[in-house]
């Protein structure tokens, strides 16, 4: 397959309502849906005709092992990629947990190792390629933890300004990397004043938005979340082009959900894989458990409490999360401060230290297992979507602090066997 040979996109679908639209980013999202007060993502429709299926995994099998190598079924062609060798993570085998939660494999997908430690950056090094050749010279996200920290540094790989708005709470580690990167840090009053700053930004000052800025949300710009699709193409290579029966992921807004189950999705059609997996989405707040409960037909904003799991950490979710779950015959699984933190232990036993949200993962697993969902016939892959070093603190929680003691045997040794 020649290098050059790529998917065109002749337009762009409303997800809920099938409407086509020209394609360019549509940040509100579908024009019809919110009118009705209903905002629905597009996402592009592919023609996939133009792929030879053989030669596509033969290219894939022998290219480099970043995300670019992908780059036939992205949106953006890839001389115009903007990239910091993201993607190529491994897949590990937990066979330890395995067994604790008894079912047949389990496996984590390790987005610690993109490189400001989250998968997000799969998301921004194509949103960037896209922007830069649209010409932007001002980005915008709001964003209190990895969104920001990944804006920003693909913003300065393309040499565009970026404004990250965030809260007065935001986190040392994340306002630290957004900062050293060179991005334009606002602080608002509130996590929902974010969006309306943002939105001030895009439409009075020509800002080209990267996330979301509507009430109900919509999620964010398309073109980024083609990106996560190769996670699933990763996933199914690993596994010798077979897929699991689960594929569990950290959700709020459901941008990576939805963008790694379209990437399944693609690999059916094109007759690489047999089947599609089941999503689950592990959220922190029921949005989606109580919409699928209910029988809904968009998620609900829920009654929230403070939460230590920022990355995770809206009361609604989106039309595309909810869509995803119905389409893949997957569920959700609510999970608490308390549940993460016992899943950052778990990870941390296997040697994988995960941010507090991105154990959510691992929490659902075992919410599967507790369910009946998952046996020891289940092959379940959970995607770990940030390293722990990125909020130390949340995954702590209320540790107690360390208390010196002085250097003799016996105080030696009741500090570690205690």
């Amino acid at each position: 397959m020649e290098d050059g040979q790529r998917v065109t996109i002749r337009e762009v679908r409303c997800i809920r309502c099938g409407t086509a639209y020209a394609v360019t980013e549509w940040p509100r999202g579908c024009p019809r849906c919110f009118e009705e007060g209903r905002p629905s993502a597009v996402a592009p429709a592919l023609d996939l005709s133009v792929i030879d299926p053989a030669a596509l995994k033969e290219t894939w099998t022998t290219a480099g092992r970043g995300m670019w190598r992908f780059h036939h079924l992205l949106p953006v062609p890839v001389e115009d990629a903007v990239s910091l060798e993201e993607g190529g993570t491994p897949l590990l085998r937990l066979r330890t947990l395995e067994d604790e939660f008894g079912i047949g494999a389990l496996w984590v997908k390790d987005e610690r190792r993109n490189p400001t430690g989250s998968f997000k950056d799969r998301f921004f090094s194509v949103c960037l390629s896209r922007a830069r050749s649209q010409g932007a010279e001002v980005v915008a996200i709001a964003s209190s933890g990895n969104g920001g920290a990944s804006a920003a540094a693909y913003a300065a790989a393309a040499g565009i300004t970026c404004v990250v708005i965030t809260t007065p709470s935001i986190a040392p580690a994340w306002r630290a990397a957004i900062a050293m990167t060179g991005a334009r840090l606002v602080a608002a009053r509130s996590g929902a004043e974010r969006w309306k700053l943002l939105q001030t930004g895009v439409e009075s000052l020509n800002w080209y938005p990267l996330t979301n800025y509507v009430t109900p949300p919509v999620g964010s710009n398309w073109y980024g979340i083609q990106g996560y699709k190769t996670i699933a193409y990763e996933i199914a290579m690993s596994l010798d082009w077979d897929v699991p029966d689960w594929v569990v992921v950290p959700t709020s807004r459901g941008d990576g959900l939805f963008g790694i189950w379209r990437g399944f999705v693609e690999l059916a059609e094109l007759g690489l894989t047999r089947s599609v997996p089941r999503m689950v989405a592990a959220e922190r707040f029921p949005s989606l458990t109580v919409a699928l409960q209910q029988g809904l037909d968009y998620p609900p904003t829920v009654e929230s409490e403070p939460t230590q799991a920022v990355s995770i950490g809206n009361d609604t979710a989106t039309y595309q999360s909810l869509h995803t779950l119905r389409a893949s015959q997957g569920v959700a699984v609510a999970c608490s401060d308390a549940d993460m933190r016992a899943g950052v232990r778990a990870l941390g036993r296997e040697g994988v230290f995960a941010e507090l949200s991105a154990a959510a993962s691992i929490a659902a697993v075992k919410g599967l297992v507790e369910r009946g969902l998952a046996d020891r016939s289940a092959r379940i892959v959970a995607v770990v979507t940030a390293s722990g070093l990125t909020d130390p603190g949340a995954a702590l929680g209320d540790a107690e602090p360390l208390e010196p003691i002085p250097p003799t045997v016996d105080a030696l040794r009741a500090a570690v066997l205690g």
